[in-house]
């Protein structure tokens, strides 16, 4: 489901997007237009007594042994199945991913990165396929505009496809022989215009006139691209919520709800564990609104007792695609008398996370407030024993670009630093394809860009990297099992402990740093993280809770991490800690000292450094060169005779972390001299340098004394 904000632009360009849309999309105003509303429509229809022609299969594949709430213990991976791995040619921009793809790569999802769940991207016959080429199949294909929900795209098998039902059972059973589970992507909200169901209800065939929303006049209600929602066809006019090829469901008719029930039945008989609902805002309209309401409420309910009826435990996860409303949000739980979702998918929690980590200066700010504010503010643990929030730092749709994207490819400090962040705090989280990897969008338009064909040759490299995202992930992903954490990680509360965050590097406010602790019973931990790309000497967090002992389980364990513990005057505690990487995350275990550090990707050491001064216009292009014989950074530059230059050393070429001299006295450098560097990098004042002959010199940087040298 794709957010759109309306515009005029919008409206505009919806027809020529028709066929590149995912058919996902949400809409922002949930309201009508007019008070219009299909006379026909103003009641619940159906005869009561419908049964679905098509026969449900026996139960197959079921997993065993399943504990029930095993959702709450899983790391789900996302995977868009017609872009991942094509077991025909092993490259899915030649062809197209398959079920034999998915079911030969379970080696790497469950060891390599340790997820031990995956939700696979619709599967069923679709309409809009491309042209008959085949690399253009595999562009345009999204699956979500449905011909048959009983029938298996025949893309995704091998061969001529015939067989991909019969491999679908196969990857079924592969899955639960490894102890996985996998879920399927249900689109109940609408089909497509191909759909056997629609073509019969638009010429008033087989009792499928009332299946679809149908009026004699378009109705002045707007789509999720704010153009009319009201499509012409045999002199009548029907509603899509999305595009006019996907026309929507009418659940006002107890047929159409009872076949729905029969879809997830047949595949849940089939033996997938669970599903996950697209579009869950859009299944009844009334008078009054187009999204969320009672009536749609009430059908998730009656579907919820249809997951409860099956004895190995089966869930169901909504996207309902709510930004900044909880209420709105925790409405698609139910009740305790009317229960709905295990778990919905949690929009608030990740944009943050990328962008605010990606954006990299002194003092980071996002959406009008700092980020470490906003970062905190949207830390929400699972609200319950029984529910669960699902995040993700991104997915199929153009909720936010990939993650390498944002934060660079491979083994970027960024991308470790958002990955980490996305996997400590006690949500499920689930990892969409290529963000495990860094990897970067596509050059397709539109958010086909974020369904590329997987490279599997970034996989390769990343599996010996120690350092690579690929293992970040899965070391946090081991940790999450842990038995001594994973109670912590289902049902752990969070509380912050930044609400005033100081480094003595600046001895101010930093918005770049924040802490919180995650909680459950006698078991805490501490996850502090340093969100910027500078080396932090000293951090206090103020926090009321002062442990008695403590031991670092993520972060450097090479320099000085331990935590000193003040109580001011009026009894609060401050967390003093030292020597914080760029970007590092650090997780203490408040519970235990004898806890062993499980990731630690991190180096204090200044890894680059730039001269940057009069001598080239104050540009960052002056990268010096690193001697690891000398500890020494260095750079020969040809300079004039008896002409001031003026200059700095910068960490990072942005300024805000240049080193300059002890004080302005101490500024003025002779030649063969060495002088000191402030230990506080900042916007300090400038060294200067005269050359009394024009050539060439050499200006050397120690990163362990921080002594600064000009040589001819």
């Amino acid at each position: 489901m794709k957010k759109m904000f309306v515009s005029a632009m919008c409206a505009a360009l919806c027809t020529a997007l028709i066929f590149v849309s995912c058919g996902d999309s949400d809409k922002d105003d949930s309201n009508p237009e007019n008070s219009d509303f299909p006379a026909n429509l103003a009641e619940w229809t159906g005869d009561n007594e419908y049964t679905s022609p098509v026969e449900l299969p026996s139960l197959s594949n079921q997993s065993e042994n399943l504990e029930d709430l095993w959702w709450k213990k899983s790391a789900f991976y996302h995977i868009w199945i017609k872009s991942f791995k094509d077991s025909d040619v092993d490259d899915c921009s030649k062809n197209c991913g398959d079920f034999k793809g998915i079911e030969d790569s379970f080696e790497y999802i469950q060891n390599d990165l340790g997820c031990d769940a995956i939700w696979l991207s619709p599967f069923w016959d679709c309409l809009y396929k491309g042209s008959t080429n085949e690399a253009s199949a595999v562009l345009n294909m999204h699956g979500y505009d449905v011909n048959d929900f009983y029938k298996v795209n025949p893309y995704f098998g091998t061969g001529d496809g015939s067989n991909a039902e019969a491999e679908l059972d196969s990857l079924i059973a592969a899955c639960h022989a490894r102890g996985m589970k996998i879920i399927f992507d249900f689109v109940p909200n609408h089909t497509s215009s191909n759909n056997k169901w629609f073509t019969d209800s638009a010429s008033s065939q087989n009792g499928k006139r009332d299946w679809y929303l149908w009026n004699d006049k378009a109705l002045d209600w707007k789509n999720t691209w704010g153009a009319n929602a009201w499509h012409s066809k045999n002199g009548s006019y029907y509603y899509a919520a999305f595009a006019d090829t996907q026309p929507d469901l009418n659940y006002r008719n107890y047929e159409v709800r009872e076949e729905m029930k029969n879809v997830v039945r047949y595949w849940l008989n089939k033996g997938f564990d669970g599903l996950r609902i697209d579009a869950v805002r859009y299944l009844v309209e009334t008078a009054d609104s187009l999204t969320d309401t009672d009536e749609t409420h009430a059908w998730f309910a009656e579907l919820r007792k249809v997951i409860d009826e099956y004895e190995s435990p089966k869930f169901m996860v909504c996207e309902a695609w709510i930004e900044n409303d909880r209420t709105s949000l925790n409405k698609y739980f139910g009740t305790s008398d009317a229960p709905e979702f295990n778990m919905v998918l949690d929009f608030d929690q990740g944009k943050p996370i990328v962008v605010g980590s990606s954006i990299g200066s002194a003092y980071i700010y996002y959406d009008n407030g700092n980020l470490a504010f906003t970062m905190n503010s949207t830390i929400y643990e699972n609200p319950s024993a029984l529910q669960s929030y699902g995040t993700f730092l991104g997915n199929h749709d153009e909720y936010i670009d990939r993650l390498g994207d944002w934060e660079g490819e491979g083994t970027s400090g960024k991308s470790i630093l958002a990955t980490a962040l996305s996997l400590l705090r006690p949500t499920v989280p689930f990892i969409y394809y290529g963000n495990e990897i860094s990897q970067k969008s596509g050059s397709q338009s539109g958010d086909f860009r974020l369904r590329q064909p997987f490279d599997w040759d970034m996989v390769t490299s990343q599996k010996s990297a120690s350092d690579s995202v690929l293992n970040v992930n899965k070391a946090l992903l081991s940790l999450r099992r842990n038995s001594e954490y994973a109670d912590l990680f289902e049902n752990g509360t969070v509380k912050l402990c930044n609400s005033h965050t100081y480094t003595s590097d600046t001895n101010e406010l930093c918005t770049n740093l924040f802490g919180y602790t995650i909680e459950n019973g006698s078991k805490k931990i501490l996850v502090l993280a340093n969100v910027s790309p500078y080396y932090k000497s000293n951090i206090w967090f103020y926090s009321d809770s002062i442990p008695s002992e403590y031991s670092l389980i993520v972060g450097n364990k090479d320099t000085s991490s331990d935590i000193t513990y003040y109580t001011d005057d009026a009894g609060y505690g401050a967390i003093e800690v030292s020597n914080f990487c760029p970007y590092e995350i650090r997780v203490y275990d408040l519970s235990s000292s004898e806890k062993s550090c499980v990731l630690d990707v991190w180096d204090y050491a200044l890894e680059t450094m730039y001269l940057r001064g009069t001598m080239n216009g104050w540009l960052d292009t002056s990268k010096m060169i690193y001697s690891t014989a000398t500890n020494e950074f260095s750079i020969t530059i040809y300079l004039k005779a008896d002409t001031e230059y003026e200059f700095k050393f910068d960490e990072f070429g942005d300024w805000a972390h240049s080193f300059g001299p002890v004080s302005a006295e101490a500024a003025s450098i002779t030649l063969g001299t060495e002088l000191s560097c402030s230990d506080a990098p900042g916007l300090n004042t400038n060294f200067s340098f005269t050359p009394l002959a024009a050539g060439d010199y050499t200006f050397g940087f120690n990163k362990d004394t921080l002594k600064i040298k000009v040589t001819q």
